[in-house]
């Protein structure tokens, strides 16, 4: 990999020096909390003075800082906090209304509006009570449903003491139910707090024969009584609850986020590894992939990926398009959780660490090479985005040994 600049024979002989002759080490390390890099021993501030670097997104989106507020980012500009880098796949909110008032929602009852919580995630917004004192109160929005398909409602909850909501699968059970068409959803409920009191909750259904249009919440008579503030509507086709899509009267979108790196010297054996977190999901299940980092030769053909493959964390290398090796640590995905990861390719000698726990050793297949472009928080071909964020990455053109391996991802 190259600076852009430096094609003196002692440039040059730095690049190709791996470590411990008392220089500065080959490769890179990137910071996205704070901004600062340091590329073959040069500190760089800022993602754009890094040589290669490009990032599209089209549209507004929403980034979260540490202390759960959020920021808005103008298209093509990167969702970085000083939590790091936010990197989502395209969705849609399918409610018309993020922050309905109680007049703009389209079936409810003993629905009131009512002032914000006092250190809110987002500024500006609606928040409406439900009371359920003396008969159900409910707050619905009418969309038109696809049958047997995948959804995932989303809901910004105020608890007052700032306690986790309760989602009940039952009308007699929780301090709410969430709807998706006409059906209460039974299946496991995610969290995550966010600013003051606020938790952002969610689930996910697969729709029957004929789903209703109404989609939303619901407070039973025979449910707590809490008083309750709720905000930040969301229903998302598939399993990933994502970030907010603020919508004002109809259906809205976001585009993919797609940060590269392409300014690299062709790579074959190298150690990757990345520190991340993946939200709005219980856990990462069945046959789902959500890539931190993707390294590849410019096509599929060659690559390693590092993220949530399949139910585990771990790394795969694809060399000549088949796969070479799958490495992982058992342990469970949850949401917000970090998740440190280092993968060794060498040539008959795979290995990753996660959280500071080796993989089983891979002792066959071949290294992928050619490698020349980095893909950060998504795949090589601009899909398979992670839908959290990425904190740190570190490249070294070698293969480590397992004692660096278990360190980087520590």
């Amino acid at each position: 990999m190259r600076l852009g600049v430096d094609l003196t024979p002692g440039g040059l002989a730095l690049r190709q020096t791996p470590g411990g002759s008392g220089g500065p080490e080959p490769g890179f390390v990137l910071d996205l909390r704070t901004d600062q890099h340091v590329w073959d021993g040069t500190p760089l501030e800022g993602l754009t003075a890094l040589p290669g670097w490009s990032y599209s997104r089209a549209g507004t989106a929403w980034g979260r800082h540490a202390d759960g507020t959020y920021t808005s980012f103008p298209a093509h500009t990167p969702r970085r906090t000083d939590m790091g880098l936010w990197c989502e796949p395209a969705s849609t909110n399918l409610f018309p209304r993020f922050a309905p008032s109680q007049g703009q929602l389209g079936g409810n009852g003993n629905v009131a509006d009512t002032a914000p919580p006092g250190a809110p995630p987002l500024s500006g917004l609606n928040w409406l009570a439900l009371n359920n004192a003396g008969a159900a109160a409910y707050a619905y929005q009418s969309v038109i449903l696809a049958a047997a398909t995948a959804y995932t409602v989303q809901v910004w909850v105020e608890t007052p003491d700032g306690s986790p909501p309760a989602v009940g699968a039952t009308s007699s059970t929780g301090d709410f139910c969430l709807l998706v068409g006409g059906a209460i959803l039974s299946g496991p409920a995610g969290m995550e707090p966010l600013a003051g009191k606020v938790w952002r909750v969610w689930s996910t259904v697969t729709t029957g024969v004929g789903p209703s249009a109404n989609s939303g919440l619901v407070r039973y008579a025979g449910q707590t009584t809490r008083a309750l503030k709720f905000t930040g509507f969301q229903l998302e086709a598939g399993v990933l609850a994502t970030s907010p899509i603020v919508t004002t009267g109809a259906a809205a979108s976001r585009a993919a986020d797609v940060a590269r790196l392409t300014d690299l010297e062709a790579l074959g054996e190298v150690t990757l590894a990345a520190k991340f977190t993946l939200h709005g999901r219980v856990a990462a299940t069945g046959t789902d992939l959500r890539i931190a980092a993707c390294l590849d030769s410019g096509t599929s053909d060659n690559r390693l990926d590092l993220g949530a493959m399949d139910g585990a964390v771990g790394g795969r290398a694809v060399s000549g398009g088949v796969e070479q090796a799958r490495c992982t640590v058992p342990g469970p995905v949850v949401s917000g959780a970090g998740q440190g990861v280092a993968l060794r390719a060498k040539t008959n000698g795979f290995r990753l660490a996660r959280n500071g726990s080796l993989s089983a050793a891979d002792s066959s297949g071949i290294a992928p090479g050619g490698l020349t472009r980095l893909t950060l928080g998504g795949g090589g071909d601009g899909t398979g985005q992670m839908g959290g964020c990425l904190t740190r990455l570190v490249l070294r053109p070698d293969a480590r040994p397992d004692a660096t391996l278990v360190a980087l991802s520590a």
